[in-house]
């Protein structure tokens, strides 16, 4: 059921960016930056021992999933899902102000043990210039049941606290990957408390980062889930 809320439920909830937690696993990393740790490489967005680079089970199949539903949630941009959808969202440009990319998956797995890894995969805009310094992108569950069509800066539904997913560069290539497997294994539980994921960043950059949403360039966020 879809339940309307005004704009200052929204603000509380993009306001939990200012209290980022750390996800579960191995400690995040940018291409560009090293591994604390001697002897480890920087493998989708984590640093990993040389003998764990393979992220993916060899005895797993990949499944490449694209959203049921996509809406966009900002302060100062355009907002909307649906026929309302805009062609990219900037996330993490000042101009565009606080801005969240909401996302609803089906993931066709029966249980939890079924989920070897699972990456949330986001095209750059192909127009878009590059962030003038690497922004930091952070995701959130979603708590409340929302339908694309109704999403505005005035209605969206509640976020959990917000977690760091990984930084996008300068010189980040296109597909950026965030490790979110322990996000899907959570969905797999069937819980009924699972609604989707909510990306964004601090609007600290004059650029930020662009990401495609599939409208014009047919190139927008994928989920890819290796299961056993």
């Amino acid at each position: 059921m879809w339940i309307a809320r005004p704009p200052f439920a929204v603000l509380l909830a993009v306001s939990l960016l200012g209290c980022v937690q750390r996800p579960p696993g191995p400690p995040l990393c940018a291409a560009d930056v090293p591994c604390a740790v001697e002897g480890d490489a920087c493998v989708v967005g984590r640093c990993r021992p040389k003998k764990d680079l393979v992220v993916a089970a060899l005895d797993a199949r990949r499944l490449v999933l694209f959203p049921d539903a996509v809406a966009v949630v900002s302060s100062k941009g355009p907002s909307g899902g649906g026929g309302a959808l805009p062609e990219a969202v900037a996330l993490g440009r000042s101009a565009a102000g606080d801005t969240s990319l909401l996302l609803h998956f089906e993931v066709p797995v029966a249980e939890v043990g079924e989920v070897s890894s699972a990456f949330l995969v986001l095209e750059t805009a192909t127009a878009s210039e590059p962030p003038t310094q690497p922004v930091s992108l952070s995701i959130a569950r979603i708590l409340d049941p929302w339908r694309a069509d109704f999403v505005s800066w005035g209605r969206s539904p509640r976020l959990d606290l917000a977690e760091t997913a990984g930084s996008v560069g300068v010189t980040s290539p296109s597909p950026v990957r965030f490790d979110v497997t322990h996000v899907v294994q959570r969905w797999a539980k069937r819980t009924g408390e699972e609604h989707g994921l909510a990306v964004m960043a601090d609007p600290n950059d004059p650029r930020g980062v662009t990401f495609s949403l599939g409208v014009v360039e047919k190139r927008g966020p994928r989920l890819e889930v290796y299961v056993r």
